[in-house]
């Protein structure tokens, strides 16, 4: 998976996600993401907005609570993620990181894809790592979601159904 790590040479940039990236996060969710959760929830963009700005200051000053991140290529935001810290299963008393979205322009050609959500991952597990939280989960409601399992196997999660964990060293 080296291969679809980032490198400086790629034509996009990773950085923290800061509070004017938060409109453009929310129309890339609507353009490309909504469709997938409309069917369940009513989108509140005013309340999906709050969040996003709460987060996005708790990283600020809390770098490790959230991490959220964009890829930009020329002012145009390519990709965008949030990870969170603070998840427990009843049964344990391990900490949690887990994924809350990975959104990326789905008219990017697929291999950009892959390598935009592979650096989300490595991300996530990076930030896990040094904030020594000791299992990190990923999970979907897209209806194709294959390729995006695929991807969490490949990196060292183990896969059940649309669910992911990988623990920590």
């Amino acid at each position: 998976m080296n291969k679809f790590s980032y490198h400086p040479s790629q034509p996009w940039s990773w950085r923290q996600a800061d509070q004017t990236d938060v409109e453009a996060i929310m129309d890339l969710m609507e353009q490309h993401y909504q469709h997938e959760a409309d069917a369940f929830f009513t989108i509140n963009r005013t309340r999906m907005g709050y969040h996003l700005r709460q987060a996005i200051l708790d990283q600020q000053y809390q770098l490790n609570t959230h991490v959220l991140g964009v890829a930009v290529q020329e002012q145009r935001m390519l990709a965008w993620h949030w990870c969170s810290r603070g998840a427990y299963q009843p049964y344990s008393n391990d900490e949690m990181a887990t994924g809350e979205f990975v959104h990326i322009d789905l008219n990017l050609p697929p291999r950009v894809r892959i390598m935009l959500c592979t650096q989300i991952l490595e991300q996530w597990c990076a930030w896990s790592e040094v904030n020594q939280i000791p299992v990190l989960a990923s999970t979907t409601i897209r209806t194709e979601q294959a390729a995006f399992m695929r991807i969490h196997e490949r990196l060292g999660f183990t896969v059940k159904g649309s669910f992911a964990w990988k623990r920590i060293k």
